[in-house]
């Protein structure tokens, strides 16, 4: 110790040994910051800063080295070759040291690189020292050559196992000044145990030596180089990297971070947290930011939580890999998409569920229902006389109406229902946890609040609703079942006269479910070409000779075969298919007439509802003009029960028809809607007498005075008398001594297809057949 403290007081220049150890401080912090760089940057950029790290220590040593031996007393001139030599040496393995110190694992690379530290500052000492061996005398003492060896790789190890850790600032100062005790102790000691004695005169080769000038001069020269790398470094790690690093990300708010924690965060962000940004320096991200999901998330704000997208790199920031964050405010794409899917599942009319919506969620709940054994109820609810409104009112005035259902929808279920409009008039109700009377009580007080709504409602005060409710599982167990069983139950409540509540009935409601059936049925049944035509002969009362023929609609039904109106004609008139089947049977009753004998009139019977459509008439003309059949030979027969809409329409199309030279018959009269009134006041032709007073004639003396009484007021009208139901001879016999103009009936032809040559059959007392 004596001699290492009386080398350095005495045999030093203490000012440019002060240079020496400041150029080592320089450069190792340089280096080791570039170490630290090395270790965080992006691979690419990793190897150029392990090289220039090594090349910055290899100098660093280097020149501490030369500048102590400027620094001692002794001239001595340097061989350039050594000299050379020693820095490449110095260069080279610290660069080893330093891909050793990144390439290895923590501990295993700690040890070697603080080795190879070691080493390049003792084999640089070695050699440097023997540049100056043509000029001096150099005398060592090999324990100061050990305990230099020992204590330089002693510091060297310590320095890298300090630097294997994440790198603060007091962790990289600390590293630092461990390699500048490693260079210094490694040199000092060294030359402590140096006798050296100068050799004169010097050399006289002045190439192969440089003097003391010569070396300053050298040392000048990597000091500057080793200054100016670490201002060009720190420069970069400052300035260009953040601009390079900002420049990458894109997003709205941008937050860096190492370790979770925040090294930058720009104004988007600061300002979505409401905090200062030097309120966020060394706060975790995960106090701001809550992850639901690799790309969705929510920032706390002082606002409130706000949806973002996150979107996440990894960046080179101020030379060290970070991990970037990009947060993108999601809240008025959120907003979008639920008003989107808002509009995929809800009827944007009223903001209940629409079909699809309520389909889907009911199929789960039953599915549910299915797991739990709990019930669950399904109403279908369909406005009555809902169309009237449309019509008086005008649409927007409809619309207003479905509004106010839905309202009423919405306050007589609880949360847990799900309501869906179905159809334009047409609402469904799921209930789960619902048995049967629960929901016929809940049904029950929606009818009172929607009574009670629009009862006194300007505008639909006349407006019902009638409800079908079918449960599961008792009524079935899928959605579908339900709502068949539900729509079954629904058709009942609306037949039995609206404004009704119906619990779904299996025997009753298979009826009503085979009249729809049916009804669907006739729709397609034109189309399939099922229906044709039979004709029954309408004859002269005293000769018998056949006046004309009454057309009569049968019915080819693939499964009941023949069928008669008496069995659909009521669910034609209820779905409205009467009138298509109606217009089939003019056009083809015309057509088949046409080839009769020029003197029989054809006799068709108009439904009401076809006597109050407004395109009889047209469909009149069509008949009568593609088959050539005179108007004159055309009688069309109209029930009393037609007549009992009081409307215009019906008496100008009556008087249309007959302008036309159609004749018009009443028929079925006396049969339960008779009306004196309606034979003055529609231009009538004949009256048809109901068959049911010629079937009461022999038990019922009434009959007969009725039917007195009929046909005195047709003669009296002036019109034709044709009396119905004439079966057997008796009957023919007292109906002649009415005096009627026509009969008919079995006696004298069931109805049968024409032929073409002859219709009906021959009458029992007659030896003529009847015409064609």
């Amino acid at each position: 110790m004596v001699a290492l403290v009386s080398c350095i007081a005495q045999q030093h220049n203490f000012p440019l040994l002060s240079v020496a150890v400041c150029v080592c401080v320089a450069g190792n912090l340089a280096a080791v910051f570039m170490l630290s760089r090395a270790r965080q940057c992006v691979r690419v950029h990793r190897n150029l800063w392990l090289i220039v790290a090594g090349f910055v220590l290899g100098g660093t040593i280097w020149a501490t080295h030369f500048l102590a031996m400027l620094a001692y007393n002794i001239p001595v001139s340097y061989q350039l070759f050594a000299t050379g030599t020693s820095i490449l040496v110095a260069v080279a393995i610290s660069c080893l040291g330093s891909f050793a110190t990144v390439g290895m694992p923590r501990r295993r690379g700690a040890v070697t690189s603080g080795c190879f530290l070691g080493l390049a500052i003792g084999a640089m000492h070695t050699i440097g020292l023997s540049a100056i061996w043509n000029s001096a005398y150099v005398e060592t003492r090999a324990d100061t050559v050990i305990a230099a060896w020992l204590l330089g790789l002693l510091f060297t190890v310590a320095a890298m196992f300090v630097s294997c850790c994440e790198l603060t600032r007091i962790r990289l100062v600390f590293t630092a000044l461990l390699l500048v005790a490693a260079v210094l102790s490694h040199h000092l000691i060294s030359m402590s145990g140096l006798r050296i004695v100068p050799l004169y005169p010097g050399p006289e080769n002045g190439l192969t030596f440089i003097n003391r000038i010569g070396i300053a001069a050298a040392v000048c020269v990597v000091s500057s180089l080793l200054i100016s790398a670490g201002v060009a470094a720190l420069f970069f790690d400052r300035y260009l990297t953040d601009v390079k690093g900002l420049a990458n990300a894109t997003f709205e708010a941008i937050v860096l971070t190492r370790a979770g924690v925040i090294v930058h965060a720009n104004e988007q962000f600061v300002s979505m947290v409401g905090k200062s940004p030097a309120e966020l320096k060394a706060r975790r991200l995960e106090d701001f930011l809550r992850q639901s999901g690799a790309t969705q998330g929510s920032v706390d704000s002082p606002s409130g939580q706000i949806p973002v997208e996150v979107v996440e790199g990894v960046i080179e920031y101020r030379g060290r890999e970070t991990i970037v964050y990009g947060l993108r405010d999601i809240s008025e794409r959120l907003e979008a998409h639920q008003r989107l899917d808002h509009l995929a599942s809800h009827d944007p009319l009223t903001s209940l569920l629409n079909r699809r919506a309520f389909n889907a969620r009911s199929d789960e709940m039953i599915r549910q229902s299915h797991v739990s054994g709990s019930a669950t109820s399904l109403l279908i609810l369909d406005l009555d006389r809902f169309k009237t409104i449309n019509d008086v009112h005008g649409h927007l005035d409809g619309d207003q109406v479905l509004q106010q259902v839905a309202d009423v929808l919405r306050s007589s279920f609880d949360q847990t229902a799900l309501i869906g409009r179905i159809g334009g008039d047409e609402f469904s109700v799921l209930l789960p946890a619902s048995d049967i009377v629960r929901a016929q009580d809940v049904a029950a007080e929606f009818a009172s609040r929607f009574r009670s709504t629009f009862t006194s409602h300007t505008k639909a005060a006349a407006l019902g609703v009638s409800v079908g409710i079918a449960a599961f599982p008792t009524h079935g167990d899928s959605l579908r079942q339900l709502q068949n069983n539900a729509d079954a139950a629904l058709y009942r409540a609306k037949a039995a006269g609206r404004g009704q509540i119906c619990l779904f009935d299996r025997v009753l409601d298979q009826q009503m479910r085979e009249r729809r059936r049916l009804e669907e049925e006739l729709r397609r049944a034109v189309k399939a070409q099922e229906f044709f035509l039979l004709y029954q002969p309408i004859v002269d009362a005293q000769s018998g000779l056949p006046q004309g023929y009454e057309a009569l609609l049968r019915w080819h039904h693939p499964t009941y075969g023949v069928l008669s109106p008496a069995v659909f004609i009521d669910a034609a008139e209820e779905s409205g298919s009467i009138v298509e089947i109606g217009e089939w049977v003019l056009r083809e009753a015309c057509h088949q007439a046409a080839g009769w004998n020029e003197n029989l009139f054809l006799a068709v019977n108009i439904s009401p509802r076809q006597l109050l459509s407004p395109n009889l008439l047209d469909h009149v003309n069509a008949a009568l003009k593609a088959s050539g059949l005179s108007a004159s030979r055309l009688e069309l027969e109209v029930t009393e029960t037609s007549l009992l809409e009081d409307r215009i329409e019906v008496a100008q199309s009556l008087q249309a028809l007959k302008a036309q030279g159609i004749k018009l018959a009443m028929d079925d009269y006396g049969s339960g809607f008779s009306s004196m009134t309606n034979l003055r006041r529609y231009p009538f032709d004949k009256l048809k007498i109901d068959r049911s007073y010629v079937s009461a004639l022999d038990h019922d003396p009434g009959a007969g005075v009725i039917l007195d009484c009929a046909l005195a007021l047709g003669r009296g009208l002036g019109l034709k008398i044709v009396v119905e139901g004439i079966e057997t001879e008796e009957q023919r016999a007292l109906i002649s001594t009415k005096g009627p103009d026509l009969v008919q009936g079995f006696l004298f032809g069931r109805p049968g297809a024409y032929d073409g040559r002859s219709v009906g059959r021959r009458h029992p007392r007659s030896s003529r057949t009847l015409p064609s």
